[in-house]
């Protein structure tokens, strides 16, 4: 009888936690479809809003991405890497509303937003988002996730978060993901995944060590000569002059965005680096570089134990990277998650959808973290990465599919 009722009051509190996840994810998809739908409406006679929800500026980042395109088609870097400079140029490009925005991206990124600002400003946003859906929908089947899996990974709310602004972490999250597939499964074609991190560089820190600790050097060579082309392509296109602007004002911009005093209302409120959330705290900057440095080697050391254990499956050794990959980095934002989301939900799928109340949390949370970081000027990320760490380490000890056998 006792059994019984135990039964019953874990199915009741199963179904409770399923509705309230279901309860917030229908509130995330509400604002995300009430952001995007008008956009569509750009691309009529009313052209390009300003004044674009939740942004100052017209699709958010996204108008920064195709602006910088244009500067750097043709080759005006040192406006690019200036932040006033850059700021005259999108008030010019827009309008003299337009919202604040540094670029301080490494010069590899200007390959694909060169390509893309060859098109009109509001088709481009809406081509380059289908391409990076398409490709990160794509990557993530070849990494034998279930459909199921990849449906609601795209519609998790970071990756939602993502379109929002246009940005680059769905892919990057879903080339994380299946280099590191492939990498636990010996395979080349992981290299080549995961040297197309250097897009977006603070995704591939942890990779070289996963390569070296896995002892795979097929899959180390491929990243390297696809990186190493990146790199020739880049400066063929765009001359040693990009490097040279980059190295000495766009890492100073950098160091600039890094180290601005948080205060619950700028950009780090969507933070998610061990730095950012010491300083929310009120750490000065050495006690926060010293932090995150601990962190970093902390995350460095356990990569290399996941990636040198033989008690680790594939989806365990993947897991753990992807969420060391937000504890090693000083620079991060809430839009870096996607790749965690899609370890989360695999989770969730290898445990038929049993949630629990930090399962909410954990999904929730790249929407739910800058509301706490207004409300409270604290910055938490961290913390729940660390947590959802530990969870998935105590449900390591369950059965588990291998990512080939999951094909649906």
């Amino acid at each position: 009888m006792l059994t019984r009722l135990q039964d019953y009051l874990q199915t009741a509190y199963r179904l409770f936690c399923m509705g309230i996840l279901l309860w917030l994810w229908c509130a995330v998809l509400i604002q995300f479809f009430g952001v995007m739908i008008p956009r569509l409406d750009h691309l009529g006679i009313n052209g390009i809003a300003i004044d674009d929800r939740p942004c100052g500026s017209p699709q958010c980042d996204f108008s920064g991405f195709w602006a910088a395109g244009l500067l750097a088609r043709s080759h005006q870097f040192s406006e690019l890497f200036d932040p006033r400079a850059f700021l005259q140029f999108l008030y010019h490009v827009f309008s003299p509303e337009a919202e604040m925005i540094r670029w301080y991206y490494p010069p590899t990124t200007l390959l694909p937003i060169a390509a893309i600002s060859y098109l009109p400003f509001e088709t481009a946003f809406w081509v380059w988002s289908f391409c990076l859906v398409a490709a990160a929908a794509w990557l993530l089947r070849r990494a034998r996730l279930p459909y199921l899996v990849i449906i609601v990974v795209l519609l998790s709310p970071a990756a939602l978060w993502n379109f929002e602004l246009g940005q680059l972490g769905t892919v990057m999250g879903a080339c994380l993901i299946y280099g590191l597939f492939r990498l636990a499964q010996k395979r080349w074609t992981g290299g080549v995944a995961l040297g197309l991190l250097i897009f977006k560089p603070q995704y591939a820190i942890l990779a070289p060590i996963a390569m070296l600790a896995s002892r795979n050097w097929r899959c180390m060579l491929a990243c390297a000569l696809l990186a190493g082309l990146i790199l020739m392509l880049t400066t063929s296109l765009f001359g040693l002059q990009v490097w040279r602007i980059y190295l000495t004002e766009g890492l100073r911009v950098s160091r600039y965005m890094l180290q601005i005093p948080p205060n619950g209302h700028n950009s780090e409120k969507f933070g998610v680096s061990v730095f950012w959330m010491v300083r929310s705290f009120g750490g000065n900057l050495y006690v926060s570089y010293l932090l995150q440095a601990i962190s970093s080697l902390l995350s460095i050391l356990g990569t290399w134990l996941t990636w040198r254990s033989r008690s680790f499956n594939a989806e365990m050794r993947v897991a753990v990277t992807v969420m060391l990959t937000l504890m090693v980095t000083p620079y991060g934002y809430t839009d870096d998650m996607v790749a965690w989301s899609a370890v989360l939900a695999l989770s969730a799928y290898r445990r038929q959808w049993q949630l629990g109340i930090l399962d909410i949390l954990f999904w929730i949370w790249p929407m739910l973290c800058p509301i706490v970081s207004e409300r409270t000027g604290l910055l938490l990320t961290p913390v729940v990465v660390l947590l959802s760490l530990l969870q998935m380490i105590y449900f390591a000890k369950l059965p588990s599919l291998s990512p080939a056998r999951s094909v649906a």
